[in-house]
Formats: C-alpha cells, structure tokens, sequence
C-alpha cells in the first residue's frame, strides 16, 4: 500500500518560490531577446523576369516570415513602400548609401536585404534563380550575400512524393537554401563610422554639364572624439573639394557639373591632424549630356504619304536608346499652330497613345492636317521632341460630276471633288419615272462612261444617282435631278442646231 503524505505549508511555500523565479526568469529572457532583436528592411524582392521593375510578391512575404521566425523585427511593407515612394526609388535592385543610411534614421532599420529573381521560368520544366544581398545600414557595408537555383529535378523522387509542380513551389525551396548559410551572429555596430556621419544628401543626382550640384554633411561628434582638421569632397578619382562649414559640425560645398558623360562617385574624406584619413562613400551623380533619342510610329492607313484616319489613331514613341523619363507631354495642333488637344503627365512615357479625332472640349476637331507633338525630359531635364503628321478626314467624300455631249451619247465624267481616293462608286442612270438606262460601278477615280443620249421628241428627264465610298469607310449618295444640267450650254446649243440641220437634209 501505498501512503500519501500532505506536503506542509513550508515546502509548498518554497515551491511556488521556486516557480515564480522561474516565470520571471523566462520572462526577462523574452524581454531581452526583444530588446536585442535586430530590425531588418526587406526591399520587395526584383523580378528581372518581369522586365525591369518587376516585383514577386511571394517571395517577399515568404522572406518576410522567415526572418520573423528567427526573431527579427522585420520592416511593415506599407512603410517600405513608403520609404521608395518618398525617395522615387523606381528600380528595387538600386539604392545608393545615402539611401541606406536614411533607412537607418528614418525607419530604425540595422539591416537591409536586397532579393533578386534572375532566372525564373515555367517551361520546359519549372527553374528559378536568385540572390540575396544583406546590408549593414551603420557603415553600408555588404555583410552577407548568396545565390542560388533550384529546378524541378533537383527534387524529384522515386515515389513523386512532395514534388514541386510549379514556380511557386520551388520558392521555399530556394529560400530555404539560401537562408541556411545566414550568419549566426552579425556585427551591427560599425564603430566609429557610425557615430561620426550622422547625415549626407547629394543633389541632383541627375544634371547636365554646368549644372550646379550640392552636397551637404552633418557630423557627429561624440565627447572626446578628436575632430578632423579638414572635411573634404572627393567628386571623380582625384578631384577634391573643401566643404565649408556654416553651422556647428553642419559642413556644405557646391560646384558645376564638367562637360563630360556619365557618372561620378563623390566621397566625403575627413582629414584629422595625425594625417590620418577617413573615406566615406555619399554616393554617385550622372552627368548626362546628350537629349533622349525619341520617334514617333502613327498606326494610320498611308494616303498620299501621310497617316490618315477618320475615328482615331495609335501613336506609338519609340526609343532608339531607352532611358528613364521624369516628364512628358503631347499636344495634337492643327496647321495655324492651335493646340487642339493635349495630355501630361511624370515619370516614364506611356507605351501608346490614341487620339480620337476630338478637340479638348470633346467636339471633333476639323478635317485636315495636324501635327503630334511629344516632348519628353530625362532626368537631367535634357528634352526631346518627336513630331509627326497625321490628316483627320470624317467628313464623306463630294462627287464632282461633269457631261458633254457627243454622237447620240453623253459623256460622263465622274470624280472626287478633293481628290481623295475611293475605294468604291456607283453610278444608276434613269428616266424620271423609274426606268434604268444605265448602270455603272468601279473602284477608282477619276472615271467615265457614257450613256445613250435620248431623244428630244421623248420628252423625259435624266436622273443620276451615285454612290461613293472612300478607303477610310466614308460614304456619300447623291441624287442628280438632271443630268443635262451638266452639259455645258453652247455645246447643247451647237449640238440641236447640227441635229435640225441634219434632218431635213436626210
């Protein structure tokens, strides 16, 4: 048998001891694993396979619970997508160390990780490429990097158990790979760089030669730190420039772009009087020299070597050398310089544009020759401007109708009356109470035909109706109520006075 023996009050007293040190103990270790976690910004993973500015979405958010699960403060992604909109950071696999540092100050970050997806591809059979990129935001130094692939062969198996059937599949797989050689431990602190540049900004980034360009520092200096003798500005390999300073620690300098193409990486040196130096890489500008190379392609049908088009019209730019856009604007004018109808608008160029025959106010706009005009501003504000003819016709074409007389027949001659080509026409000769005497049709102008001339004794009138269509689709139908009425009079005249004199002789 087995006894059962109360506990006394002392011994259950130093048990609950024991547990509430025990709590408070884990308790502590949380709060102390919190307080040392490290904030990570994760840039939205680049997609080259998209083109561009391509961005995977599911890979960004499986990254994202990853380093969540080995305890990092990850970055919200609105507040990501905030930081790029802010700083107009339009190409994920570029950000330059002014960047990274204000990631720093503004969202707290200590890490940034960069991901691109350089191969990604659904046939033959799923493969996808990547690399991952992390920076340390103190000094901008690139701590850890990898790349890697997976296709799905490397993991078939015999029993096809798990496989990967997809793109999406293959992802964790991939990620997981490159994570595994993260560092156990990473060095945040980057020492006295950090607390010594506390802030820079260059701008423009973008000018042309002569341009002026700024660069102002603030320094950060902790008591004891020796101060430097000189604060200097490396432009290029061996330019050097002295800031000066116009508030405590708070040092400037400007200077015009050179006449030259291309960019131009800028450090801040900071000489102490020991001789020793301290190079700090601010970035880069370009230097851009030359205006976009832009052409104008019109989707319109070819009439007498001018795009012509009666509803609307495709515009199409295209880029001899493809280059990034800060602004651009297109206007549609007509042959005194009105501008009929126009748009605006920032950043890259639109793929197309169509004009649909309307003015601003949404009137159609008149028949004729108009000129599109695009011009475009790179980020330099260096401008260029494509131009190109297009010629609005809605209205129907105007048949222009002319007779003679000749032997027992008359002569009909049958045209446009502004010379557009038709790809179409008709023409039904009758007498006034419906009966056919001729009927004709073709498909070009000018034309003519004849028809048997009628009998004065017969008293009955000639009617004409004609039809016509031009190659853009307009039709017209005109009805002539008199065909005679075309006959030029003397010739009417010339022709019954030869005809009274014939008979009598007969």
């Amino acid at each position: 048998m087995i006894r059962k023996t109360p506990l006394r009050k002392a011994e259950l007293g130093s048990m609950n001891t024991k547990r509430f040190v025990m709590v408070v103990f884990f308790m502590a270790l949380l709060v102390a694993a919190k307080a040392g976690a490290v904030t990570i910004a994760l840039l939205p993973v680049e997609d080259l396979s998209q083109g561009r500015n391509g961005v995977n979405f599911p890979l960004t958010d499986f990254l994202r619970q990853s380093f969540e699960k080995k305890g990092f403060d990850v970055i919200p992604s609105q507040d990501m997508i905030a930081f790029l909109a802010r700083n107009r950071l339009r190409w994920l696999g570029f950000m330059e160390t002014s960047h990274i540092f204000q990631l720093r100050e503004e969202l707290g970050a200590d890490l940034v990780l960069y991901g691109t997806v350089s191969q990604r591809q659904e046939l033959p059979m799923a493969a996808i490429g990547m690399v991952l990129t992390c920076v340390r935001t103190s000094d901008g130094k690139v701590i850890w990097t990898e790349a890697g692939g997976r296709s799905k062969a490397d993991i078939s198996n015999f029993l096809a158990i798990n496989e990967p059937r997809s793109m999406d599949d293959l992802l964790p797989f991939l990620a997981g790979d490159l994570l595994k050689n993260w560092p156990a431990s990473i060095e945040q602190n980057a020492g006295k760089q950090c607390s010594l540049v506390e802030k820079t900004t260059l701008s423009p980034r973008f000018v042309k030669p002569g341009d002026k360009v700024q660069f102002t520092t603030t320094l950060c200096l902790a008591g004891g730190e020796e101060a430097p003798a000189q604060v200097l500005l490396m432009v290029g390999d061996d330019n050097y420039l002295e800031l000066v300073e116009n508030a405590e620690n708070n040092f400037s300098i400007s200077w015009f772009a050179p006449d030259w193409n291309g960019s131009l990486p800028v450090s801040l040196v900071l000489v102490y009087p020991s001789g020793e130096k301290q190079v700090f890489y601010a970035g880069s500008y370009q230097i851009d020299n030359s205006s976009p190379k832009l052409v104008l392609k019109v989707k319109g049908l070819d009439v007498h070597d001018i795009p012509t088009f009666k509803e609307s019209i495709v515009i199409v730019p295209l880029w001899q050398a493809p280059e990034p856009i800060s602004r651009w604007t297109l206007q549609v004018r007509n042959l005194a310089g009105e501008t009929v109808a126009g748009s605006e608008g920032n950043g890259n160029l639109p793929k197309r544009f169509t004009w649909k025959g309307k003015r601003q106010d949404g009137r159609n706009a008149e028949d004729g020759v108009h000129e599109i005009i695009v011009q475009v501003w790179d980020r330099a504000d260096n401008v260029a401007t494509a131009i190109s003819k297009v010629f609005l016709r809605n209205n129907p074409p105007r048949p222009k109708v002319t007779a003679s007389l000749g032997t027992d027949v008359i002569e009909v001659e049958l045209a446009s009356e502004d010379g557009f080509p038709v790809n179409f026409w008709s023409a039904e000769v009758m007498y006034a109470d419906g009966e056919v005497l001729q009927q004709q049709q073709g498909e070009k102008l000018p034309a003519a035909f004849r028809v048997p001339y009628p009998g004065k004794s017969e008293g009955r009138k000639l009617e004409c109706l004609i039809v016509m269509k031009d190659v853009l689709g307009n039709r017209a139908q005109q009805k002539i109520e008199d065909l005679m009425q075309f006959v030029h009079p003397e010739e009417q005249a010339e022709t019954e006075k030869q005809q009274e004199e014939w008979i009598p002789e007969f």
